[in-house]
């Protein structure tokens, strides 16, 4: 008997995202999951005579992908391609000939010339500049074959998401983007490489931008101008991929399992939408140590002949979208790749130079042997196993110590960002717990309401230094904390409708604007490290030297400091922390010095999907092999009678039995 029905949810349907920082591995972690024979060469990852329990693990997951029915290629949608499908489409169906539309396409590529928009940043193609080559040399590939034209008019709305909900449209779609476009894509793609490398990737990022913000291609200036920003169209590239993956499904629909992989997504609210939309989503969150993915990032564009002054540019650029400072600022349209790691499902960290086991990273950084595998190919071995098969194996004591440290983070109550830490013996056996919240007998800020400070209800949950109440707690201009609050936050503001929600506020964010500094050290909350080690102490305490810190971000300056005050010796965090405690406060020991390390395997929801077994391992082999130890009949007919001669009868009555 095999148990395919049991898990076809599982098998027949499993979309992947991938995101990251330029360098990091994204495509190269698409590409390995895309290969036809992924699992026919994996016999090298297999770890002989060991008896670490993590090795062993590992070898069960090996050994589980390597059998030929476990095993089905993913289908790559790269990010790129679905801008440049919006792209044409909306030029298609704005032109009235396949030359208006090459120009039309040509017009959207130099939108952004920074000489008639002052207000755009450089290193965007130009109709000097670049305008009259680009034409010439992309209409010498869109005319060589007109199919992609003709099969983009067929199609009558306006839309490309209109067009792509109609069922209808779902066979003609797929023959176009899977038969055609994808093609296509590389090869236009290709030509503003070779171009300008720099130009094509902030072609990308506008386009992105753009849609997500405007729901078009087109730049809306009037809008930019005045900052004002709709979140109407937020999930417009997602939306897109999303039907895209529909017609796959409906083409493919009892010829092949749907595998996806998406590569790769960088804004937080795109990841969202597909954590939401299907319960068979994992975000995967890729990295390398940084002097790699710098040395293989500045290879691969010296190979390209792009000059230094540009790989400067890229470092800028890749340097913008990972911070996401404008969606800190209400830009939710822009990329911010450190969010979309912050909510990854599995965390991936990995050396091209280096494999195997307890083999150290070189790097200023990760100067340590704590890794236990940096090989790409186990750690993607182990994530789609247990898709497909969940709680094939236990998770390590890393990803279990992590899972608390992340489930320890819903309970701050700060409204900025949710941290959990947790600190263990050497052993991994937890010695406290810990996430970013005031210290006790405060009331977190999410439970904590602006017109009540305003109208001085409730004073007993403000400081007197927000009330106003003395005289001497003034700014430079004399006016209290509550003088200036209550003159920023109006009632225009607090008349607003927030459908039911609290109007918390954040008084960091109001001091340090009133002061016209960036203080960090004026937050109300204790740092989730902090919290964690003070826990240890604040009811007696117990050592911790040679012990363990996780947290769910990674620590700054002070926290650091104080992990290495306690003898702190290993330190996992998911994101890295953009201050100096990495290489200063946590590489200044004369002999010694604690290892950081980022964390790999599975957190969050998905820790759950994919440990949690759907029935237990006993009964599920059971089933497949029939191997069910059975008791002697004449041990349980002695404990029924003394008799002998019947129990001689009843055996015999038993074994002649047709089920026996």
């Amino acid at each position: 008997m095999n148990l395919d029905k049991f898990y076809s949810l599982r098998t027949s349907f499993t979309v992947i995202a991938i995101t990251g920082r330029v360098g990091s591995g994204c495509s190269q972690i698409a590409d390995k999951l895309a290969k036809e024979d992924f699992n026919q060469n994996l016999n090298s990852l297999i770890i002989k005579n060991s008896l670490n329990p993590e090795n062993i693990k590992s070898n069960i997951c090996t050994n589980y992908l390597s059998h030929p029915k476990n095993w089905t290629a993913f289908k790559k949608i790269l990010y790129k391609d679905i801008l440049l499908f919006h792209v044409l489409f909306y030029a298609a169906q704005k032109s009235e000939s396949i030359l208006d539309t090459i120009e039309k396409i040509i017009e959207i590529i130099c939108q952004n010339d920074p000489e008639l928009n002052p207000e755009i940043l450089g290193n965007r193609f130009t109709n000097k500049d670049d305008k009259l080559i680009l034409f010439e040399k992309l209409k010498g590939l869109l005319l060589a074959s007109d199919m992609w034209y003709l099969k983009i008019k067929e199609f009558k709305k306006e839309d490309l998401n209109s067009c792509l909900s109609n069922k209808k449209n779902y066979r003609k779609l797929y023959e176009y983007y899977f038969n055609e476009h994808e093609e296509l894509s590389l090869k236009f793609y290709e030509i503003l490489n070779n171009h300008n490398f720099i130009k094509r990737t902030r072609f990308i990022h506008d386009i992105a931008n753009n849609l997500r913000n405007f729901g078009s291609v087109v730049t809306n200036y009037s809008a930019v101008k005045g900052k004002e920003y709709s979140y109407n169209h937020i999930y417009t590239v997602a939306e897109t991929i999303n039907r895209v993956i529909k017609c796959w499904r409906y083409v493919k629909k009892g010829k092949t399992k749907t595998r996806i992989v998406i590569d790769s997504l960088k804004n937080s609210r795109e990841a969202m939408y597909f954590k939401e939309k299907f319960a068979a989503f994992y975000m995967i969150a890729t990295n390398k140590s940084e002097e790699e993915r710098i040395e293989y990032l500045k290879s691969k564009l010296i190979s390209k002949k792009v000059l230094d002054s540009t790989i400067q540019d890229i470092y800028n650029l890749d340097e913008s979208e990972y911070k996401g400072e404008e969606v800190n600022n209400g830009e939710f349209a822009s990329p911010d790749i450190i969010n979309c790691i912050q909510i990854s499902d599995y965390h991936i960290f990995f050396s091209n130079k280096q494999y195997g086991s307890l083999e150290p990273i070189t790097d200023g950084l990760f100067k340590n042997n704590n890794y236990q595998f940096i090989s790409l190919d186990r750690q993607l071995v182990k994530l789609v196993s247990l898709v497909q098969q969940p709680g094939l194996i236990t998770p390590s004591a890393i990803e279990r110590s992590m899972q608390i440290a992340f489930n320890a983070k819903l309970s701050s109550g700060c409204i900025s960002r949710q941290v959990g830490a947790l600190v263990t013996d050497q052993n991994f056996s937890i010695k406290a717990i810990g996430w970013n919240d005031v210290p006790q007998n405060q009331l977190p800020c999410n439970l904590r309401n602006a017109q009540d400070l305003i109208n001085k209800n409730n004073t007993n949950q403000f400081s007197d230094f927000e009330l106003g109440q003395d005289n001497s707690n003034t700014y430079s201009d004399d006016q209290t904390f509550h003088d200036k609050f209550k003159s920023e936050v109006n009632e225009k503001h607090l008349s607003l409708d927030l459908e039911g929600r609290n109007c918390s506020f954040c008084f960091k964010s109001f001091h340090n604007a009133f002061e016209g500094e960036k203080n960090q050290v004026h937050t109300r909350s204790l740092h989730a490290e902090e919290n964690a080690m003070l826990q240890i102490s604040k009811s007696g305490g117990q050592g911790i030297k040679g012990g363990k810190l996780f947290t769910t971000a990674s620590p700054c300056e002070l926290c650091a400091k104080k992990a290495f005050q306690l003898g702190i010796m290993d330190i996992y965090f998911i994101d890295p922390y953009p201050g100096i405690s990495k290489r200063h406060v946590l590489k200044g020991g004369v002999n010694i010095n604690p290892s950081l390390m980022m964390f790999q395997g599975a957190v969050g929801r998905a820790y759950h999907k994919l440990y949690e077994p759907f029935m237990a391992y006993k009964d599920e082999l059971a089933i497949l092999t029939d191997i069910r130890p059975k008791a002697k009949p004449e041990k349980l007919l002695s404990k029924l009678t003394n008799d002998k001669t019947l129990q001689k009868k009843l055996l015999d009555t038993i074994i002649n039995h047709k089920e026996y």
